[in-house]
């Protein structure tokens, strides 16, 4: 009975989650699809302070997007992490209101795996707009700090097609954004904007860490040039 108790609360967190996954994805398909068909001969903005890159190509077409955006989806990134931030969570009590157990853990997982499939259509659909390219590429820097120190700027900044880099605001908007869209479906004890910066914040932090082990661990991201989890 506890057991099938379990399943009926993750599944009904899950169609709650996937309803309001599936109303931004078709958005964020839909902000992409325009603004690639928009901008495709436009030129992108630089950051004052940005490095230039020439040896990589990062002009995007939207059926280059929307492969970006489906690996970074169906990855087994976007089962581990929620899966390891959920396990955290259920360790701390937090939302207090979701209990322990299986049930409690069904239901932060996802929470979690929704808030990421958000996190990530909305910067889909936003690095159309200003000309982002939201793949992941490895240094080729061999010194352990030359690493560490890419794996944090890159998760702050993004390449353009024209080879300048920019602030990631997709990143950020996605990031923040999914954070406080999950208010929708959190207790009212942790559906406030503070607790929603908090979660966009911590998601921030994790994604970093992610990126600088990520210049240490290749099967993470794959071979220079492959999409890493935003």
């Amino acid at each position: 009975m506890a057991t099938t108790r379990s399943l009926r609360a993750a599944l009904g967190s899950w169609k709650s989650l996937a309803g309001t996954a599936l109303t931004f994805w078709i958005l964020g398909v839909s902000i992409s699809a325009f603004a690639q068909t928009a901008n495709s001969n436009a030129v992108l903005p630089n950051a004052p302070s940005a490095a230039t890159s020439n040896t990589v190509d990062h002009s995007l077409t939207f059926a280059q997007r929307f492969r970006t955006y489906r690996r970074a989806v169906f990855s087994p990134q976007t089962i581990i992490g929620p899966a390891f931030g959920a396990g955290i969570s259920q360790w701390e009590g937090e939302p207090p209101g979701w209990r322990q157990g299986a049930e409690g853990y069904g239901r932060r997982i996802g929470s979690d795996i929704g808030r990421d499939v958000i996190s990530k259509t909305i910067t889909f659909g936003l690095a159309a707009v200003d000309g982002e390219d939201p793949r992941h590429f490895r240094s080729q820097d061999p010194s352990v700090w030359g690493r560490i120190k890419y794996g944090v700027v890159s998760s702050f900044v993004s390449p353009t097609a024209s080879g300048r880099r920019i602030p990631a605001f997709s990143r950020f908007a996605g990031i923040y954004g999914a954070a406080f869209i999950s208010n929708v479906w959190y207790p009212d004890n942790r559906s406030t904007a503070a607790y929603a910066a908090r979660r966009g914040s911590t998601a921030l932090g994790a994604a970093v860490g992610f990126r600088v082990l990520s210049e240490f661990v290749p099967f993470l991201s794959g071979s220079s040039g492959k999409f890493l989890r935003q």
